[in-house]
């Protein structure tokens, strides 16, 4: 509903209150606010323009009734009375306003900006026909909406304008849409502080002089301050004691190695010890010291399952069963990002498909730059992924092999024996110590993935990302709307690709 619906012209304008405001359509509060302080600014003006009589010709203002009479003076000395002249409804005129008022605030529109750009209608057509958008497509869309953005309001739009250019791109674009459950859709784009636009607004405000820049950057004496004054004491739980039964239930699991016969009692005992068995875990401890105090998850490493499934008992056996169907359609997403295709073609047809899954999945996720220590490291793809499986010939010494392994790798990974694309056998590595995982690629990943939580490990940082997808995607332990934005995005890709 417009003014001109309603006969608003600028005499009218001038009478509104923010109810008015309401009542023609005007919902937002900042800008009725505004607008508030633009009539009280030009009421302030013309009250003190025309309160007092003026001597003077007036140029424009004001028009007397001697004025149609022949003869008459332009400019009279005696009191008379002044009338002013109302402005056409259709021209906004000029008022005076302080520096310090603030005005109503522009408008970014993607509808309108896109087209006028290089290669805009291209870009708008490839979006508008796709089904699974390409990382290329949606880094183009965001370079583009971001330099528009900042060009109308600059390097530092409000969390208003972010949140409204983010929505319009996914109405303008479904198929760009975040798909996670429980959102609105644009979350991966713009929410709170986060997603690809403030990502690509932090690196285009990096050549900003330091003192253009509203957030300055803390030295390392502020820092190292700050995080000594965020350590809180945190009380520990009172550890329940263990009782002389417990205690000679973890003693005998301890000394006595599996055989046919008592491997059910030690699964029995086992599941009776978990809540002391987390308590011990749950203090950090190293993976050798828990392994030398529970070592039956070395030698019965089906015990590593039942550990996770008592944890998460409905999503224990997730992997195994979405994996087949989900495989496909990861290497279909990942055919959309240059680097992933690449490595997809270089196996052939009658290849491992779980691997040159896994592989897609890591090269479309792949973090450039971890933390590790404190420190800032990059890491190449194929780097990446020697931190999920290293292959050694047949017949190596396995336990050797795993003594030997160099200190970077200080998460858990897999050692597969044999042919990189054909291994015969797959090891988890934990610390030092060899673990046997099974002879399938997917049954190793899935006691690799259990065996973070039951050890209670960090993610390897080269793939975060990777684990973070399975965690909350495949094996759904963790909260999807947690996960950075690269990550809901591909798996929006992933759930687009029909089969």
């Amino acid at each position: 509903m417009s003014a001109a619906d309603n006969d608003i012209d600028y005499d009218v304008f001038l009478t509104l209150s923010e109810d008015d405001m309401k009542e023609v359509g005007i919902m937002s509060f900042g800008a009725r606010r505004r607008l508030s302080m633009v009539i009280k600014a030009a009421n302030g003006a013309a009250t003190k323009g025309y309160s007092q009589h003026d001597s003077s010709c007036s140029d424009d203002a004001s028009i007397t009734s001697d004025l149609d009479q022949p003869g008459s003076s332009s400019c009279q000395t005696s009191p008379r009375t002044t009338t002013r002249m109302a402005p056409s409804p259709h021209i906004v005129p000029s008022l005076p306003m302080k520096d310090n008022m603030p005005l109503p605030s522009k408008r970014f529109s993607l509808a309108n900006w896109l087209p006028d750009q290089p290669g805009g209608d291209d870009l708008i057509q490839s979006l508008k026909n796709c089904v699974v958008v390409s990382s290329q497509q949606r880094i183009r869309l965001v370079k583009v909406a971001v330099t528009g953005l900042t060009e109308t309001l600059g390097l530092y739009p409000t969390a208003s304008d972010k949140t409204s250019l983010a929505r319009e791109m996914v109405q303008m674009f479904p198929a760009v849409k975040d798909t996670t459950p429980g959102l609105e859709g644009h979350e991966h784009f713009y929410n709170n502080g986060s997603g690809f636009l403030e990502y690509k607004l932090k690196n285009s405000r990096m050549s900003l002089p330091q003192d253009k820049k509203k957030r300055k950057r803390r030295s390392r004496q502020e820092l190292e301050v700050a995080a000594k004054s965020a350590k809180t004491v945190v009380a520990e739980d009172e550890e329940e004691p263990i009782t002389p039964g417990d205690q000679e239930k973890v003693d005998w699991m301890r000394y006595s190695p599996p055989t046919g016969d008592n491997q059910k009692k030690h699964r029995d005992l086992f599941i009776d010890t978990f809540s002391f068995r987390r308590k011990i875990i749950n203090g950090s401890p190293t993976i050798t010291d828990v392994l030398c105090q529970f070592p039956r998850l070395q030698d019965m490493p089906e015990l590593i399952n039942l550990e996770f499934q008592l944890l998460y008992p409905d999503q224990c056996d997730n992997f195994i069963s979405r994996w087949g169907r989900m495989k496909e359609q990861i290497i279909l997403a990942g055919e959309g990002n240059a680097s992933v295709l690449v490595q997809i073609q270089k196996f052939q047809p009658d290849d491992n498909r779980d691997l040159c899954a896994l592989t897609a999945l890591a090269f479309a996720l792949h973090k450039s730059v971890v933390q590790v220590r404190g420190t800032s490291t990059s890491s190449s793809r194929e780097n990446s992924l020697l931190f999920l499986v290293q292959s050694i010939p047949e017949g190596t010494d396995v336990e050797a092999a795993a003594k030997a392994k160099k200190p970077v790798y200080q998460q858990p990974f897999l050692l597969a024996l044999g042919p990189a694309r054909r291994p015969v056998q797959y090891f988890a590595v934990l610390d030092k110590v060899a673990v046997p995982c099974g002879t399938s690629l997917i049954t190793a990943i899935d006691r690799l993935f259990k065996c973070h939580f039951v050890f209670n490990v960090h993610y390897s940082p080269a793939l975060l990302h990777f684990w973070h997808f399975i965690a909350a995607f495949i094996y759904e332990v963790l909260d999807p709307h947690t996960v950075k934005p690269i990550i809901r995005s591909f798996a929006s890709s992933v759930r687009a690709v029909e089969l």
